[in-house]
């Protein structure tokens, strides 16, 4: 686990690698616990794997097809690999630089009949002394945009780890609701059924038989409606692992438990969420940048001393036999470039850079406190969510044993068809709210876990 990182940690380090100070830039203070914990763990060893812990197999292989697949997260890479091209050439800026030169000349002069021919060949070095930062700023903004860029893709990463596991508990949901309605559409398909039998029988009167008919018709427009709900959310799925409707069938299957949450739940700190959330290490890094470059900036104030040498061979005749004798030829020299006149270009420049500086700042202060933000609203909703579980699963007991009751009572004619149906609702709209409820706890937490940053390191790759 990456060591926390606090505001004030980052303004000692801002301070120290400028070689000027940085403007005043405003103190933060941020909370140092959650108001409300629910029944989360505290200071218990976490698994990084947040999904590994609701022990479902295909929501693990899912999770590694994401892995491998996912579109964005390839993306990501690729600009990795860009941001540490862009690094190497920026650290290679304050190396020597050796190239080798070649040339050949003819020319005579006027009124002459005879030509000269001449050339040359060598290696030319070159070396900016550096005196003052500019190169070594440029190289630390390379390295702390090549960070930042690894952190966007640790965001990546995360996203895409909580919208798979919602994902999938949203389609566990649909077709969980889906065998509700089914269950719930054969009740009312035999509901209707004696309806009709005491219809015939002169018992029943043609309004009760259009109220089960009404009945019948809601239950399987729902069954409808959830079938189409669960396919728009696999084919989303299809869509974050990059595969197929084909390839994802042979991983999900159609009938599968509701993912729960009742055997997780592990808290960090404060100071561990702004340790571990990557876009605050992205925001911290792009105010390091920003520092340096204003390093960078401010050094163009001062002389540029670039050294030269050169070593060579150079020959010539006066006819036209090339290099038939040469010489050895060498070169040392030292270069010095002042600014004197720019119209304070270079101190526009600067300032342009502070602004940059402070903006860096305060988006790493807002992104600390926006992180914090999450995870207490997640805290909240959480905590909430489990109280409407346990309250919705003892109201759907009873709601069922009404019903069973109302069933047999009307049977037995001493119940009317409409209460009958109205404990049937009853029912199913709480069984409905159940599922739903339980799917609420195992959402929130996906998303308590993606505001706190819990993601595990990604292999072979830096």
């Amino acid at each position: 686990m990456r060591r926390p990182t606090t505001l004030l940690a980052v303004l000692l380090t801002v301070t120290g690698c400028a070689s000027a100070p940085p403007p005043k830039l405003p103190s933060a203070r941020l909370q140092q616990d959650w108001e409300q914990t629910s029944a989360l763990e505290r200071g218990a060893a976490v698994d990084a794997a947040w999904w590994h812990a609701f022990g479902d197999p295909v929501l693990d292989a899912l999770m590694g097809m994401a892995e491998q697949r996912n579109l964005d997260l390839r993306i990501a890479e690729a600009r990795i690999r860009e941001a540490r091209a862009l690094r190497q050439g920026a650290r290679a800026e304050r190396l020597p630089q050796l190239n080798g030169t070649a040339g050949i000349s003819h020319g005579r002069a006027v009124g002459s009949d005879e030509g000269r021919t001449t050339g040359s060949v060598g290696l030319q070095a070159s070396w900016e002394a550096d005196l003052f930062g500019r190169l070594r700023g440029e190289a630390r903004a390379a390295d702390a945009e090549w960070v930042a860029t690894v952190a966007e893709r640790d965001s990546v990463r995360l996203a895409l780890a909580a919208e798979v596991a919602g994902a999938y508990v949203e389609y566990r949901l649909y077709r969980t609701q889906h065998t509700i309605a089914e269950s719930n559409a054969k009740a009312a398909e035999e509901t209707l059924r004696i309806v009709r039998a005491r219809f015939t029988q002169g018992v029943a009167s043609r309004l009760d038989v259009e109220r089960a008919l009404t009945t019948r018709g809601e239950t399987r427009a729902r069954v409808a409606q959830l079938s189409e709900l669960a396919e728009a959310t696999r084919h989303r799925l299809v869509l974050l692992l990059a595969t197929t409707p084909a390839e994802l069938a042979a991983v999900l299957p159609d009938t599968g438990p509701l993912p729960s949450a009742n055997a997780v739940g592990v808290l960090l700190s404060p100071t561990e969420v702004i340790g571990l959330r990557p876009d605050v290490r992205a925001a911290e890094a792009r105010l390091l940048a920003a520092v340096a470059r204003r390093e960078a900036a401010e050094a163009l104030r001062y002389p540029r001393l670039t050294l030269s040498g050169l070593l060579g061979l150079q020959s010539g005749t006066e006819t036209s036999a090339f290099l038939s004798g040469g010489s050895l030829l060498w070169s040392l020299g030292a270069n010095l470039l002042a600014p004197i006149l720019d119209f304070g270009r270079i101190r526009a420049n600067v300032d342009a850079a502070d602004a940059r500086q402070e903006q860096a700042y305060l988006d790493y202060e807002l992104t600390a406190r926006t992180s914090l933000q999450e995870v207490q609203t997640a805290l909240i909703l959480f905590a909430q969510g489990e109280v409407r579980r346990t309250e919705l699963a003892a109201a759907t007991d009873s709601a069922r044993k009404a019903a069973e009751l109302a069933r047999r009572q009307y049977s037995q004619g001493t119940l009317s068809l409409l209460e009958v149906l109205d404990a049937e609702r009853t029912l199913y709209a709480l069984e409905l709210q159940a599922a739903q409820a339980t799917a609420d706890v195992s959402l929130r937490l996906v998303r308590l876990y993606l505001a706190m940053g819990l993601m595990p390191p990604r292999e072979g790759t830096a």
